[in-house]
């Protein structure tokens, strides 16, 4: 096995390693250290589209896991091999690197799902990053899959990322109609300001 092999099939479990781990250790942070309803998704009615995005990232990282000790997983999803496995593992990186300076940019607001109603600690964030796009954590996300996808290129692959860019617009949808009770004309110039994703 060549070395960028074992880069092909190992980086991406550290990748996505490190966005669980961030991911866990912010929500812990948050809600027990800054006490903060971190979790609004547990509490709310789930939508279709967000068990549909559920289900396409446990898959992807299912594949991800499985596919160095199942090698015949890659057949099932009719992987091809990659022309440029660096960039691809680059591209995910970022995607996660970006996701995580996002959160942190979004401070105390940060929110998994969208709350009842505006909570305290809430703050409508429009700069840094977040002047630049006024969804830079999916923006993140798809950057993160299609590094998947240049990484390992087939069907699975393309598809997860083209569901999840397509599932995410009615989340999206949702999360600004928040904002906007949420906020009203403070969110209306930010909307008329700044693009949904870039």
């Amino acid at each position: 096995m060549s070395q960028i092999e074992i880069w092909v099939d190992f980086a991406p479990i550290a990748i996505m390693a490190v966005a669980l781990l961030w991911g866990l250790g912010r929500i812990f942070y948050l809600s027990r250290v800054q006490n903060v309803a971190v979790l609004s998704l547990v509490s709310q009615r789930k939508f279709p589209a967000e068990y549909a995005l559920a289900l396409v990232a446990v898959l992807s990282n299912a594949y991800l896991l499985l596919r160095p000790f199942v090698p015949a997983v890659d057949g099932w999803v009719l992987r091809q091999a990659s022309p440029v496995p660096l960039l691809a593992l680059g591209v995910m990186a970022f995607g996660i690197l970006l996701m995580i300076f996002c959160q942190l940019g979004m401070g105390k607001a940060w929110r998994i799902g969208v709350p009842e109603h505006q909570e305290d600690s809430q703050k409508l964030v429009t700069d840094g990053i977040y002047s630049l796009s006024r969804n830079p954590i999916y923006l993140a996300v798809v950057l993160y899959l299609a590094g998947l996808f240049l990484l390992l290129p087939g069907p699975f692959t393309a598809l997860s990322c083209l569901v999840t860019y397509v599932l995410l617009r009615p989340v999206i949808a949702r999360e600004e109609a928040f904002l906007d009770k949420a906020f009203g004309e403070e969110f209306t110039r930010y909307k008329a300001r700044v693009r949904r994703w870039i």
